[in-house]
């Protein structure tokens, strides 16, 4: 293996050479924009990206968990590709690397208690069937004692005239509250407002001094509880800023724990409302609180070291004398789960669609940018980001702290999977509908005959899945393309096809080259971002926030001022 490693990198630098020859054949004239990207996106072929999927989901690179030796050997092989291609190194120190330090968590469940008490009486509940804990991010040894409140599904949101906390007061107590989001908001404010860090903030604001989270119907449909518990075996992750500190630390939130779906539905037991009247509400999109009779004691263990990953990151730089300065950022995340609990014996969890093809995909728009005869007028980015899998550390990290300036940075491509499973005939593109964006993706969506269609599955809340959240949240518009439901073939029914794929290869060994693949539904994935992402790159002006849009108003402003 260590001579793969050694091999990879002097491939790295033998590829300097051809690199600097492409680099100087990409600038000679040639025919119109829309004429050159018509015959780039002809080059885009199956097999190279076939043979880049191969690599780095094989077994040899032990499923690419963050911090580990596989992870490391994908991104020597990114990077090495990246100089084939003739692209600059944009990491730190002139390398292409961006090195992130990381806080690594590993719960010791032994060690962790959730246990209720009501009317006295102490009920002890059990890791793994009725509770689980990811540890603190703060301390090894987290607690958290006291009387609890049930805060609905722990959103205040006034642009959607929502707030479960309005008539109760929860300082000093541990809240209880309900995964996701009221169905009533706006598919990607839904995802927002149910996502973890907005709830620990709201809860935070509240007084709040811990957090038990409810599972529920919907939820349980994005994982099941058997997955969940795999993944909680895994080691939790935060990046540490230059000051040390944690991300998204809350200290004020002495512990959190999550329930399954049956121990939720008995946390109700002897409550003001049962569990079929709360979910009845929720479902109705009603705010509701109230005490509950019981106090919660929680203790999370774990063990804590420090660690370091990197994201990848090279440049394509632009025509334009005036727009080369501004970046198109194509991103991908290169790390998968790692090696795990064994699944009929197969421990590798590989990622090959979550998400070696994304990075596949990567290495295949950035090969067919740098063939161009005349570059975009602006230069494109290309991120291979460490991570996501641990909670889109290494995108939010590049995002925060970016190699380039941020205010320079137009757009993010995101590429989250290339679509591998069925050939879609239409797509969803999220986060493109709160900008300019979304014309950009209709034009190239009607290029490649496939349509534009909303999320069909909101309650999944897949706009904060992904890395573009992470380019949203610094004000930067984004766009992640995934495939609808709606086939090509009229026999194929596309969620049913995506149901399988979660309920049987998602986040488990069997995500491997084993599984049918459809390359040609990947190779109009890969065209269609390489066109939006040309668009962009090409156009007289940078894509803009929707007026009054959400997203826009709540982020744009901290981009302005950083």
């Amino acid at each position: 293996m260590r001579g793969l490693i050694r091999g990879l990198a002097i491939l790295g630098v033998a590829a300097t050479a051809v690199a600097q020859a492409q680099s100087k054949k990409s600038s000679s004239p040639t025919a119109t924009a829309g004429g050159q990207l018509t015959q780039a996106l002809a080059g885009v072929k199956a097999n190279p990206f076939k043979a880049h999927l191969s690599f780095l989901a094989d077994d040899q690179l032990e499923g690419r968990g963050t911090g580990t030796r596989g992870h490391e050997i994908a991104s020597i092989y990114v990077a090495s590709e990246f100089a084939r291609y003739g692209l600059e190194p944009m990491g730190d120190k002139g390398t292409w690397y961006q090195r992130i330090p990381f806080r690594e968590i590993t719960v010791i469940p032994e060690q962790c208690e959730l246990t209720l008490t009501r009317a006295g009486k102490e009920q002890s509940l059990k890791w793994g069937d009725d509770f689980l804990m990811r540890g603190h991010e703060l301390t090894s040894d987290a607690r958290a004692e006291g009387s609890v409140v049930f805060v609905g599904y722990g959103v205040t949101a006034p642009n959607q005239n929502y707030d479960d906390y309005a008539n109760i007061d929860v300082r000093g107590k541990i809240i209880a509250y309900l995964a996701g989001a009221p169905a009533r908001f706006p598919s990607e404010q839904r995802a927002h407002y149910g996502s973890g860090r907005e709830k620990a903030k709201t809860a935070v604001a509240h007084g709040a001094i811990g957090t038990i989270a409810l599972n529920t119907p919907d939820w349980s449909k994005s994982l099941p509880w058997e997955r969940v518990i795999i993944g909680y075996a895994f080691p939790a992750m935060r990046w540490l800023g230059p000051d040390g500190m944690p991300n998204d630390a809350f200290p004020e939130i002495r512990a959190t724990a999550a329930l399954s779906l049956p121990a939720s539905k008995a946390f109700f037991e002897g409550a003001p409302k049962s569990w079929d009247q709360v979910w009845a509400d929720a479902q109705a999109g009603k705010p509701q609180a109230f005490p509950m009779p019981m106090t919660a004691r929680l203790h999370s263990v774990s063990k804590q070291r420090q660690i370091t990953s990197p994201n990848v990151i090279g440049v394509l730089r632009g025509s334009d004398p005036k727009r080369k300065d501004e970046y198109v950022v194509y991103t991908a995340h290169t790390d998968h789960l790692g090696i795990g609990k064994p699944i009929d014996g197969d421990s590798i969890y590989n990622g090959a669609l979550d998400n070696a093809s994304g990075t596949a995909a990567l290495l295949e728009i950035a090969e067919t940018f740098s063939r161009l005869p005349k570059r975009p007028a602006r230069s494109i980015l290309f991120v291979a980001v460490t991570g996501e899998e641990k909670g889109l550390l290494g995108s939010d990290y590049f995002a925060h702290f970016p190699t380039v300036p941020k205010e320079s940075m137009v757009a993010n491509v995101n590429m989250d999977g290339a679509s591998l499973t069925y050939d879609f005939a239409d797509i969803v593109p999220f986060g493109a509908e709160h900008s300019s964006l979304m014309q950009v993706v209709r034009k190239e969506g009607k290029r490649f005959n496939v349509s534009v269609s909303p999320d069909p599955t909101p309650e999944q809340v897949s706009f904060i899945r992904s890395d573009q959240y992470s380019f949203v949240r610094q004000g930067i518009p984004a766009v992640f393309l995934t495939e609808g439901f709606h086939a090509v073939d009229p026999n194929v029914d596309g969620r049913k096809v995506t149901e399988h794929w979660i309920e049987k290869y998602y986040h488990s060994p069997f995500d491997d080259m084993s599984q049918p693949l459809v390359y040609e539904a990947a190779v109009k994935f890969m065209k269609l971002n390489i066109a939006i992402g040309y668009d962009i790159a090409n156009a007289p002006e940078r894509p803009t926030w929707n007026p009054g849009d959400f997203f826009g108003e709540l982020y744009a402003g901290k981009r302005a001022a950083s």
